[in-house]
């Protein structure tokens, strides 16, 4: 009973090829009706930030009546045209129209929310994140074998800890001078600190004896390699 039509135009005064897109509202209702013009809203992805109406105030429409708002979006992009989105009101609870061609002659209408392609190509963008999850988990679980649902769960619960653990213990230690690279190189040499060397290479310093080539790299995460016999520190 309430028609949405959205109709795209480019801007050309812009840059980054923007659009400003006019709103056409007909009730067809025998009440009248009121929007607040701030609560329309362009959705992208269930990810994506909206894209908010730059118009404020009340738009009331009397019944069997039709009004148009010029301007109510102007940062749109081709992009939202040729993709998904949805021009909602307050939240995509309630969707007027999917934007797909809204910069063609006809604009974007609420009858395309009938269109079956549409339908499916937005669900899909727009399904949450914890959905999503849970559906490929539940797949994952019934279609594969339990020895080897069991180890890929071990790996899923292993792998995070693993990578968790790597990353602290290369923030733990910064080597920020020569001095602490011959530090930390010595106990691998076997010899002092006064007795070595240290070079600034590309990732650290390569530490060495000062009358022999039998050098390590120290590198700026504290971890030591020896070309002979890798280490780490």
């Amino acid at each position: 009973m309430v028609f949405f039509t959205f109709k795209a135009v480019a801007d050309d005064s812009q840059d980054g090829g923007k659009y400003i897109v006019d709103m056409k509202v007909r009730n067809g209702t025998k009440s009248q009706l009121k929007f607040d013009l701030s609560k329309f809203i362009l959705s992208t992805s269930n990810t994506g930030t909206p894209i908010k109406s730059v118009k404020h105030g009340d738009l009331t429409i009397a019944p069997m009546r039709t009004k148009t708002v010029t301007g109510l979006f102007d940062s749109a992009t081709a992009a939202n045209f040729n993709g998904v989105g949805e021009f909602c009101y307050l939240s995509r609870d309630f969707l007027l129209a999917y934007s797909y061609g809204a910069d063609k002659t006809a604009g974007a209408t609420t009858d395309n929310l009938k269109v079956a392609s549409l339908i499916v190509q937005n669900k899909a963008t727009t399904q949450k994140p914890s959905e999503s999850a849970v559906n490929t988990q539940s797949h994952a679980a019934t279609s594969a074998p339990d020895s080897e649902t069991s180890q890929q769960t071990s790996q899923a619960s292993t792998q995070p800890t693993t990578q968790q653990s790597q990353a602290s213990s290369e923030s733990v230690r910064i080597v920020n001078s020569a001095e602490q690279a011959m530090q930390i190189a010595a106990p691998f040499l076997n010899t002092t600190v006064n007795a070595l060397r240290a070079t600034p290479v590309d990732d650290g310093w390569q530490v060495g004896p000062k009358m022999k080539y039998a050098d390590v790299i120290v590198h700026y995460n504290g971890r030591v390699f020896s070309p002979a016999n890798p280490a780490t520190g």
